[in-house]
């Protein structure tokens, strides 16, 4: 046997071998398979490459920073002056057209009702959430050239009338109040009335008509205005519609329900009639 590991044939042997490993290794190169210490040396070493690359970007960045960091900054504050510029430019527009359309809505109520002297728009900024009558607080006073009985309105109609006053904020009370009694009358026939309302019908929201002849022509559906025979409301402003109509106790006259023209809960915004055609005057009370 030993004599066969040094003969001519096992070289031989040898050789063929070794021609075979390199063949079998250059087809494996060509073909991208990882040999067994190729996969044995990548395993090994991935997560100190992967360590070392997150290092890098680190370092990289934190450098980065370090020297840009004043141009950074100059550039934050760029973008902060400049959105707020944009905000202020939004809050501008916002206001101007509120402000706009405050005028529009002045024009028009003057158009409709040319002897009428309106007070600056009035924002509410408070009301008691114990006021079943929907009571609230304006934003003008008597430095604004508000009085206390000046009648609340808006584009649509009629709200109540001021009955607390200080410089710059009055009380208004609604049409739902007990303390705010309205004469009346329908655009249909002329019927006329006066609103006397009570907590029944404020409770649902609703405005109570009475004082009707037994024989009035008034029904569901007729449009209820402002007679203006007080001196506290002017004439022909908008006041609701009849929802209800009953016959008294007492068999000589009507009631009416009438829905207010407003909502007295969600309004945020109202004028009010400092001076009119008649304000003041000795009328027979209606109130």
């Amino acid at each position: 046997m030993k004599e066969f590991f040094h003969s001519i044939k096992f070289k031989i042997l040898i050789c063929i071998g070794a021609l075979l490993l390199g063949f079998m290794a250059y087809v494996a190169v060509s073909a991208g398979i990882e040999t067994i210490p190729e996969r044995i040396i990548g395993s090994v070493t991935y997560p100190l490459v992967t360590a070392s690359n997150a290092i890098s970007e680190g370092v990289t960045g934190f450098i980065d920073k370090l020297v840009n960091a004043d141009t950074y900054k100059r550039q934050n504050e760029e973008l902060t002056a400049q959105l707020t510029e944009m905000y202020k430019e939004i809050v501008d527009y916002e206001e101007l057209k509120q402000e706009n359309e405050s005028l529009r809505e002045m024009l028009e109520l003057k158009q409709e009702n040319s002897d009428f002297v309106f007070s600056e728009p009035c924002g509410i900024i408070a009301r008691n959430s114990n006021d079943i009558y929907g009571g609230f607080t304006i934003n003008k006073g008597s430095d604004h050239g508000l009085s206390v009985n000046d009648p609340i309105v808006t584009t649509i109609g009629l709200v109540g009338r001021v009955t607390g006053i200080a410089p710059n904020y009055a009380k208004v009370t609604t049409l739902l109040s007990p303390q705010v009694n309205v004469g009346v009358y329908t655009t249909r026939t002329k019927v006329t009335g006066v609103l006397e309302n009570d907590l029944t019908t404020a409770q649902d929201g609703m405005c109570l008509m009475n004082d009707i002849l037994r024989d009035a022509d008034i029904k569901e559906g007729d449009i209820i205005f402002t007679s203006g025979k007080s001196g506290l409301f002017p004439e022909d402003v908008m006041v609701g519609t009849v929802v209800g109509v009953f016959d008294d106790s007492n068999g000589l006259s009507k009631h009416a329900v009438i829905e207010p023209a407003e909502n007295f809960f969600n309004i945020t915004k109202v004028y009010a009639v400092i001076d009119f055609e008649g304000k003041g005057l000795d009328f027979p009370i209606d109130e």
